[in-house]
């Protein structure tokens, strides 16, 4: 859509003898051709609640592009956004904005460079297509849940957003493009951690194509666990990974993928060799690669135009060079975060009270004193470009002067040295020799840092034999289960033939009153459950035969 801005005037604010508030009324100017009908709004103010419920709008306003700029609403409230009945596209750049409101009918919203920390929305649908909140002070992900269905692009970059888990995203169903650039991300999790529950197996952006992860602090990320069968690129640039925890031939999860950028950051070589083979297999193209200068500069290998370090480059440091020292250095990066916290915050409530304070005195400001003020500000604002113009001229100006300068101080001391050559001193030799001591000092904490990235390595492959033996000791614990099965069955079928054995002992005892002078000669018991006892003896009567049946029905035979 070709959108066509026009430039709106601040109508002069007028003052009533019956009311003590004012009424700001904001047109767009009838003197600009309108051709797809968007407003651009200048020097809005809006810093009360009274203010914005005083604030008017035209209620024939048919324009459905609304651009503020150069103003300060320090809570973009719903009682503001109601007064947009027929606005979808929204730009507040740069206006000082700390909380936002969301209204369901917007479509395009674009809020960046203020100070956001709090997103607020109706819990209803919306039908917002695109959201930009770029370069704020978002330490969270905003919980969009399903009432943002059809949103298809996210912008989050240059926020305070050190953690993120990929699921906090699942329910934005359309989402096509996300990105979560300069925000100093240490962690990205496929799904939140909630303690005393097992972890969701997969994350599922199916219709996700683009993904950015540049610039920021990430080691290594776990992609075996994204569902994604729609992404087109991935941006992993300038970040300090080391690895991917997964094998490589994991990259081919991803069927769409056309293009990954991966340069800028500290590859293992053996890992990087290995993905870089699948992404070849693949037809994955690299738009990115590394500086030479970058690499030679760190010691680093270069495999296809991207750095990396060899698997065993620092095994000559033979101890921690720092031993005695982390424990100061810890307490002495816990004091300076908490300085720079204090400081940020202070910084933070003086910029927001200066502004604030500017803000109020413009606002009380009326109709001529606002006119002069407008030429004034016309006329400052040439007068500022001119004097940038020249402020660059004499710039280069004086690049110029100083490198003449300095190439003929080059030339003096070069001339002076060569006449005058001194016996080096004490003090130059301690000095050489202080130099070299902090350049091996540098050596060992890039060693150090090596030592880590190795370290992580073999702790990812220690899980992973972990998780090899956790299986194998669940298909024991099976099995185990299964001969348990098996000795109940074989002790109840035990049991059944004890009881019908002392059965039949009592129809024995019952049955027969042997003689002192008989003999029980021999029992023999068969395999189909019949038994046969005979008896010898003197007397008359001889005992034949006993044959008990499985039925329970038993039968006896005498032979005189």
């Amino acid at each position: 859509m070709h959108i066509c801005v026009l430039v709106l005037i601040m109508l002069v604010s007028t003052f009533t003898a019956v009311s003590p508030q004012s009424l700001t009324s904001y047109r767009c100017d009838s003197n600009k051709q309108s051709i797809v009908a968007t407003c651009l709004v200048r020097n809005v103010s809006l810093v009360s609640a009274e203010e914005i419920a005083n604030a008017s709008f035209p209620n024939d306003m048919e324009h459905l592009a609304l651009t503020m700029v150069d103003g300060f609403v320090p809570e973009f409230t719903r009682a503001l956004a109601l007064k947009f009945p027929k606005v979808q596209d929204l730009t507040v750049d740069a206006m000082g904005i700390r909380k936002l409101y969301v209204w369901t009918k917007a479509e395009h919203l674009s809020a960046r460079n203020n100070s956001i920390r709090e997103v607020e929305f109706a819990t209803e649908y919306h039908r917002l297509r695109s959201l930009r909140l770029d370069d704020n002070q978002l330490s969270k992900v905003p919980s969009f849940g399903r009432w943002f269905n059809e949103l298809k692009l996210l912008s989050l970059d240059g926020n305070r957003l050190e953690q993120i888990s990929l699921d906090s995203f699942a329910e934005l169903e359309h989402l096509q493009s996300l990105s979560l650039a300069r925000n100093g991300l240490i962690t990205v999790e496929a799904t939140a951690r909630v303690p005393n529950r097992p972890p969701v197996q997969n994350v599922q952006l199916l219709k996700l194509k683009h993904l950015s992860l540049r610039s920021n602090h990430l080691l290594t990320v776990n992609i075996s666990r994204w569902e994604m069968p729609s992404l087109v690129s991935l941006d992993v640039s300038n970040n300090d990974l080391y690895m991917l925890l997964d094998e490589p031939h994991q990259l081919r999860q991803f069927g769409a993928l056309l293009n990954i950028s991966y340069a800028g950051n500290d590859w293992n070589c053996g890992w990087l060799s290995d993905a870089q083979l699948v992404l070849r297999g693949q037809g994955i193209t690299t738009p990115s690669q590394d500086l030479a200068e970058r690499c030679e500069r760190e010691r680093m290998k270069v495999l296809q135009g991207i750095c990396c370090y060899d698997h065993g480059f620092d095994q000559e440091l033979a101890r921690d060079p720092f031993e005695s020292r982390w424990e100061q250095l810890n307490e002495l990066r816990r004091r300076y975060e908490l300085v720079q916290f204090a400081y940020d915050q202070v910084q933070d409530n003086d910029l927001n009270l200066i502004t604030e304070r500017a803000h109020q005195l413009r606002s009380k400001q009326i109709g001529p004193l606002e006119q002069d003020q407008d030429v004034i500000k016309s006329k400052l604002v040439r007068l500022r470009h001119a004097l940038a113009d020249e402020n660059t001229h004499l710039e280069r100006l004086q690049d110029r002067i100083e490198r003449t300068v300095l190439d003929l101080e080059q030339t003096i001391d070069e001339l002076d040295e060569r006449a005058n050559r001194p016996k080096p001193t004490l003090d130059t030799v301690h000095q050489q020799t202080i130099s070299a001591d902090i350049e091996r000092i540098r050596e060992r904490i890039v060693s150090l840092r090596h030592r880590i990235q190795d370290y992580l390595y073999k702790t990812s492959a220690r899980e992973r034999r972990i998780h090899r033996y956790n299986e194998q000791i669940e298909d024991l614990v099976d099995q185990l289960r299964k001969v348990g099965e098996m000795q109940q069955t074989y002790a109840e079928r035990a049991n059944a033939l004890a009881s019908r054995i002392y059965e039949v002992s009592q129809i024995l005892e019952e049955s027969l009153t042997p003689a002192s002078d008989e003999e029980f000669n021999r029992i023999r018991a068969h395999r189909n459950g019949d038994y046969r006892i005979s008896y010898r003896g003197e007397s008359d009567e001889v005992f034949n035969r006993i044959r008990a049946h499985r039925n329970g029905d038993y039968r006896t035979s005498y032979r005189g």
